[in-house]
């Protein structure tokens, strides 16, 4: 069950988080065509790294998440009647659809777009926690190598974490007549990292896993993760 304006907190155990190998060859800059053992493949001492890379990330692993949702409301401009301030930034800015959840209001094309159709949505904050940014740090000092394998790894393993739990929700979410539209974070498309704040404002990250932003609106741990995720009725 998913309530609006309830937080929840969500933790899997590392052993659980899902490995999957051929993203994290993708994350290292390999070809798909490499990775599917075309042209050469992998070379077998590099499976060995990566193999024994993914092992230590996973067992550093602190997967957890909080979310929440809230009724959505997204306002579509009007079709612009003549030319007037078209193309000023302010007029640039009477275009974009406004959206609004939670007491908050953001202009945005492409997240609306990506939330076109839906009546709520949650906002979602996960991390694998402090010690994989340990681990990559220990590795550059040390090893450039290992030190890529393991931000590979990080990367891998932070998204295997969000598809399991986004699997769990989109469960929940179809018991309760809805379908999850797919995620959609700060940064990309027109949406600002400075909507990071929101997610901070909105849900308890500091308090319950251990999230932090800074004033340069990176997040700490890194491989972490802030999310839109649309609810739209079946």
């Amino acid at each position: 069950m998913i309530e609006d304006s309830i937080v929840y907190h969500h933790r899997l155990e590392a052993a659980s988080v899902p490995v999957d190998l051929d993203e994290t060859y993708r994350y290292l800059g390999f070809a798909r065509s490499v990775v599917l053992g075309k042209d050469g493949g992998i070379p077998a001492e590099m499976q060995q790294m990566v193999a024994a890379g993914v092992q230590q990330m996973q067992s550093t692993l602190k997967a957890q998440s909080v979310y929440t949702s809230f009724p959505l409301e997204i306002e579509f401009p009007h079709e612009a009647g003549g030319q007037g301030d078209s193309d000023s930034q302010e007029g640039e800015q009477k275009r974009l659809p406004v959206i609004r959840f939670g007491g908050v209001e953001l202009k945005s094309k492409y997240l609306a777009k990506n939330l076109s159709g839906c009546s709520r949505v949650m906002l979602i904050a996960s991390t694998i926690g402090p010690m994989a940014d340990n681990l990559i740090r220990r590795f550059t000092k040390l090893d450039a190598a290992k030190a890529a394998i393991m931000q590979a790894a990080g990367a891998m393993f932070i998204e295997s974490y969000l598809d399991q739990l986004n699997g769990q929700l989109e469960r929940e979410a179809e018991e309760q007549g809805f379908k999850l539209h797919s995620r959609f974070s700060p940064g990309y498309g027109d949406v600002s990292l400075e909507v990071q704040r929101h997610f901070f404002s909105l849900l308890p990250c500091t308090q319950r896993i251990g999230l932090t932003l800074t004033d340069s609106l990176v997040m700490a741990p890194e491989k972490s993760v802030t999310a839109f995720i649309g609810m739209e009725p079946q």
